[in-house]
């Protein structure tokens, strides 16, 4: 394995250094901007460093993982493909059932029983009791499942409609516990959407709106994807901002787009964004960072989706945080879902060893993952959301 610093004035000429000495091999570690000292430790110049790794064992064969020149970026923790393929039409929330196996139905369909069990008790101890009752026949390790997951930051309800479906098939069989905790990862991983990237084919640009909470990650994570499809994956990428809320917020994106070496705007009014996306019509990818909204802050997310609703084929990703309660969970996409959404992307998973939020989540809002992220290094710290990796984190084993 040999390691290497790489710096350049610009994340472009660090990552062409990269390429030349290493190849197309190599992974990135880590990137950082910093700053030369100059006269008296001051003044001194911006400058991007890169380290990164060639496994020398298997340099220049090619392994399970597509290497950029096959459309997929690979870096660190990284796995953003190019996307020149494909981008299957998405049949939201109640067409769901549709595209998953018949045990996960089961189970989707425990869940519903469970949560209209509640509202026609006008009462959550009713749902808890369905759940209850379905737990009596268990033995002891289904049980211990159980707590497991909802310890995990999966719901109760939720994770007792996932083990009675697994339990039901089981009950003719000798008990193991290896078995039950693997056809309960496969569950989950059924249960669960993910999309591929974007199929950047088309002769118009793929347009994406990140929106969400305040302090989730939004720009990082946008910052992140740009660099990816631009650095590693060779996309013309432009970056809109529309946060000019927060001190210094288009400034931050400002930096990010400077190292990346890509182009910003920054929109305050509808006609300025369609201005931007007319005169960037030869781009694979457009992306828009949005202003942080607290889902209780009515009037910036009625101008936010008035905003949105003005571009035409935008594709919108709700950006939430692993580390998010159930009940703030359930405010959130409740909140964002009259602004619409079409994809969901969780952050900070480095911040909480509890990952069941992520299925919380989805059951709440039911569209499918598009990305995980899992800290703040750009452009690494990010990967395109598979179930398995996901049912992994759910159950506690990634």
């Amino acid at each position: 394995m040999r390691v290497k610093k790489f710096v350049g004035t610009t994340m472009h000429e660090a990552i062409a250094q990269m390429r030349e000495e290493f190849g197309r091999d190599a992974v990135i570690l880590d990137t950082r901007l910093t700053r030369r000292r100059g006269i008296l430790g001051l003044f001194g110049q911006k400058y991007v460093e890169v380290t990164a790794a060639l496994d020398t064992r298997t340099s220049g064969r090619k392994g399970p993982m597509p290497s950029p020149g096959d459309n997929q970026v690979s870096s660190g923790t990284t796995k953003i493909a190019n996307g020149k393929k494909r981008d299957p039409s998405l049949t939201p929330s109640a067409g769901q059932e549709s595209s998953v196996s018949m045990p996960a139905q089961l189970a989707w369909r425990l869940y519903q029983d469970a949560l209209k069990l509640e509202k026609v008790s006008g009462g959550k101890p009713a749902g808890e009791a369905a759940s209850g009752s379905m737990m009596e026949s268990w033995p002891e390790q289904v049980k211990e499942l159980h707590r497991r997951l909802v310890d995990n930051g999966v719901e109760g309800r939720l994770a007792a409609a996932i083990l009675q479906s697994v339990w039901q098939e089981l009950t003719q069989e000798p008990m193991d516990a290896a078995k039950l905790l693997a056809r309960t990862k496969e569950r989950v991983a059924a249960m669960v959407r993910c999309v591929p990237p974007w199929d950047l084919s088309s002769s118009t640009p793929k347009v994406a709106a990140l929106i969400g909470p305040t302090g989730v990650g939004k720009t990082t994570t946008l910052a992140k994807i740009a660099a990816n499809y631009s650095l590693i994956a060779g996309a013309d990428v432009g970056l809109i901002t529309l946060d000019t809320y927060r001190i210094a917020a288009a400034e931050q994106l400002r930096v990010y787009s400077q190292i990346i070496g890509i182009p910003l705007r920054v929109a305050t009014r509808p006609e300025e964004i369609e201005e931007a996306i007319q005169s960037w019509s030869d781009k694979d990818l457009i992306l828009i960072d949005t202003a942080g909204s607290s889902p209780r802050d009515d009037e910036r997310l009625e101008e936010m989706e008035a905003v949105l609703a003005s571009i035409d084929g935008i594709e919108r990703h709700l950006v939430f945080s692993a580390t998010t309660s159930y009940r703030d969970l359930a405010s959130m996409i409740r909140r964002f879902s009259d602004v619409g959404f079409d994809r969901l992307i969780a952050t900070k998973l480095d911040e909480t060893t509890c990952h069941g939020s992520l299925l919380t989540a989805y059951a709440l809002a039911r569209r499918p993952f598009s990305f995980l992220t899992d800290g703040q290094s750009v452009p690494e710290c990010i990967r395109v959301a598979e179930a398995e990796h996901l049912s992994d984190l759910i159950l506690g084993d990634a």
